[in-house]
C-alpha cells in the first residue's frame, strides 16, 4: 500500500471543527460507532474464526496526563478502505451503518485533541498502519497528505488503537468521568443488553440497568389485578416509522430514568441518560406525577440526524409525530396508561391492618379529649329565609324572588366491608357525655369519606371509609404517626358537630353530611 494518504481538504477547515457545538460522550461515541460498524460488517467472518468472538471497546481516560486511547478487536481499517479513512466527508458506499458521514472519528479526535494517532491491522494483512495526526503541524504546512508508517503484523491480528494526546479546551475533567460513563453505557443500551459489545471505560466494564416497570391495579379500582404497565408500540405515519415500548416507572424518577431513549441504527441519538427525551405531550407536565413516572424506548425511522448525531434534523416533522403517536396511544381506552402515570399512589395504603389500626387508635385518643364549644346552645333549626320587601319610594312593579337553596334528602351510605372488632369509646360535648362506637370500612364501592347513625339515648355509631379518595390522595402522610393526627382531628370536628346538632333535636347535621360526602369526593 501507499506510505502516504490523503487529508484532502483545506487546512483551516480543522480548527473550525475545534468549536462545534459537542459533548465529550457525543465525540467518544463517534469512536465506538466505528468499532461497532467493523465488527458488524465482518460479524460471519470474525465469528467464523472464533465462535466466541465478541466485540470488545475499551475507553481510557486519563485528564491528568492528558491521554485519551480507544481499542477495539473489531476487523480493522483494511487497505481497501484505509486510502479514503481520513478524507473528512468521504461518505461510504453504504451509508446505511453507523459510519454514514464519513466524519466522526477526524472530527471528535480534532475537537479533543491537538495531536492523534491511528493504528490498525486488518485481518489478513502481514502489517499494521500507524497514521499521526498534528493539528498544528497540518495547519502551519497546509498538508494534504500524511505519512504513514507500515510494520510487520501477524495476519490474524484485528484491532484499532486510537490514542489523542495534548487535549483540546474540550477535554474531559475527572469529574466529568462517572457521566460519561452513564452516558456511554445508554447510548449502547441496545448492542450491550443483546451481548453484542463489551464496553469499558477506565477498566470498568459498563452495564445496562434495567429499570423496574410499575406492577399495579388500575388507580380506579385498587382491589382489582395488578397490571403490568408497559404497552408495545408500533406506529407509522407516511415515511416514518416507530417501535418499541413506553412503560410507567415502579419508583418515580426526577432526572435520570423518566422519559425516553431515542434510538436510531440501535444507538441513542441526543437523549442519553439524564438527557432523556420528555416531550409534554407523552410525559405531561414538567414536574407532574406523570413526568417522573412515564418512560420507555423509541426506535425511529425515517429520520435523519445531524453530522454529531446528537438530535434529529426535521425538527417540526419530528415534534408532529410524536405528538401523533401520544394520540394513538389515548386512544386505547384498555389500557390509560397516561392516566396511571399521572393518578396512581405508591406507597402506604390506608387500608392495609397496620394504618387502620394506627388511624383508629388516633382517633380513639382524640375522641376521649373533651370538646367545648364557643355556646352552651347548639344551633337547633336553621331560620326561614325573610321575604325581600321593596325599598320606599321604589319605581319597581315586582320585586324579584331569590331562590333559595334546597339540600339533599340524606342517603344510606353504600355498603362496604367493616372492620371486625370496632372500638367503643366516650366522647364529651360540653360536659354532656356520648357513647361512640368507632370503626371504619374499606370496601371499593363506598363512596362515602365518613357516616353517624343513632343507635339509642346517647349511643352513636361512626365509621371512616379507608377507600375514600381523600385518604387515597394523602395516603403519603401515613408514613408515621404524625401523619395521623390531623386527618383524626378533621373527622372528630365533623362528628362533635353532627353530635351537639343531633342532641339537641336538629337534624340538619345529617343533611350536611350527606352534601360534605358528595362534594368532598369531588374536590
Amino acid at each position: 500500500m501507499n506510505a502516504s494518504v490523503s487529508i484532502a481538504t483545506k487546512p483551516l477547515v480543522y480548527s473550525a471543527f475545534r468549536y462545534i457545538n459537542n459533548k465529550v460522550h457525543n465525540a467518544l461515541a463517534e469512536y465506538v460507532d466505528n468499532s461497532i460498524q467493523s465488527y458488524v460488517d465482518n460479524q460471519e467472518l470474525l465469528s467464523s474464526l472464533n465462535e466466541n468472538h465478541k466485540l470488545t471497546v475499551k475507553i481510557d481516560i486519563d485528564p491528568d496526563r492528558g491521554i485519551i486511547t480507544i481499542k477495539d478487536n473489531a476487523f480493522g481499517i483494511s487497505e481497501k478502505y484505509y486510502e479514503n479513512a481520513f478524507e473528512l466527508a468521504n461518505i461510504p458506499l453504504d451509508a446505511s451503518g453507523l459510519n454514514e458521514f464519513g466524519m466522526g472519528m477526524k472530527v471528535s479526535s480534532i475537537w479533543l485533541s491537538n495531536l492523534w494517532t491511528v493504528e490498525t491491522s486488518a485481518y489478513g494483512e502481514p502489517y499494521k498502519k500507524t497514521l499521526v495526526f498534528d493539528l498544528e503541524d497540518v495547519v502551519q504546512k497546509e498538508k494534504l497528505q500524511l505519512d504513514v508508517k507500515i510494520e510487520p503484523a501477524y495476519k490474524d491480528e484485528h484491532y484499532t488503537l486510537i490514542t489523542l494526546q495534548n487535549l483540546s479546551q474540550n477535554k474531559p475533567s475527572s469529574r466529568q468521568i462517572t457521566g460519561i460513563k452513564k452516558h456511554l453505557a445508554s447510548i449502547y443500551s441496545k448492542y450491550i443488553r443483546e451481548g453484542i459489545l463489551d464496553l469499558f471505560v477506565n477498566e470498568e466494564l459498563q452495564e445496562v440497568t434495567e429499570l423496574k416497570i410499575l406492577k399495579a391495579p388500575y388507580y380506579e379500582n385498587p382491589d382489582g389485578e395488578p397490571i403490568y404497565w408497559k404497552k408495545d408500540i408500533k406506529f407509522d405515519a407516511g415515511s416514518y416509522h416507530v417501535k418499541g415500548f413506553i412503560g410507567v416507572l415502579e419508583t418515580m424518577s426526577t432526572s435520570t430514568d423518566n422519559g425516553f431513549l431515542l434510538f436510531r441504527r440501535g444507538r441513542v441519538i441526543g437523549s442519553s441518560y439524564e438527557d432523556r427525551y420528555r416531550p409534554k405531550c407523552l410525559c405531561g407536565e414538567p414536574g407532574s406525577p406523570q413526568f417522573k413516572r412515564i418512560f420507555g424506548e423509541l426506535e425511529l425511522e425515517g429520520f435523519h440526524v445531524s453530522f454529531t448525531k446528537n438530535s434529529f434534523t426535521e425538527g417540526d416533522e419530528f415534534e408532529m409525530f410524536i405528538k401523533y403517536l401520544a394520540e394513538d396511544l389515548e386512544k386505547d381506552t384498555s389500557f390509560r396508561i397516561f392516566r396511571q402515570a399521572q393518578n396512581f399512589k405508591k406507597g402506604t395504603d390506608p387500608a392495609t391492618p397496620k394504618v387502620a389500626k394506627s388511624l383508629t387508635e388516633t382517633l380513639v385518643e382524640t375522641f376521649n379529649r373533651p370538646v367545648v364549644t364557643t355556646s352552651k346552645t347548639p344551633i337547633r333549626t336553621k331560620p326561614e329565609p325573610k321575604p325581600i320587601i321593596a325599598p320606599p319610594n321604589s319605581t319597581q312593579d315586582k320585586v324579584e324572588e331569590i331562590p333559595i337553596l334546597t339540600t339533599p334528602e340524606p342517603e344510606e351510605p353504600k355498603a362496604a366491608e367493616q372492620m371486625a372488632n370496632p372500638i367503643h369509646t366516650q366522647i364529651t360535648i360540653d360536659g354532656y357525655d356520648f357513647e361512640l362506637e368507632l370503626g371504619h370500612v374499606k370496601g371499593a364501592d363506598a363512596g362515602w369519606l365518613y357516616d353517624l347513625v343513632k343507635l339509642g339515648n346517647d349511643s352513636y355509631k361512626t365509621q371512616f371509609n379507608l377507600r375514600h379518595k381523600y385518604f387515597e390522595r394523602f395516603a403519603g402522610d401515613f408514613k408515621s404517626e404524625d401523619g395521623y393526627l390531623p386527618v383524626a382531628t378533621f373527622i372528630k370536628a365533623m362528628v362533635s358537630a353532627e353530635l351537639a346538632l343531633m342532641n339537641a333535636g336538629d337534624e340538619s347535621g345529617n343533611v350536611f353530611r350527606n352534601m360534605f360526602n358528595k362534594l368532598i369526593g369531588q374536590i
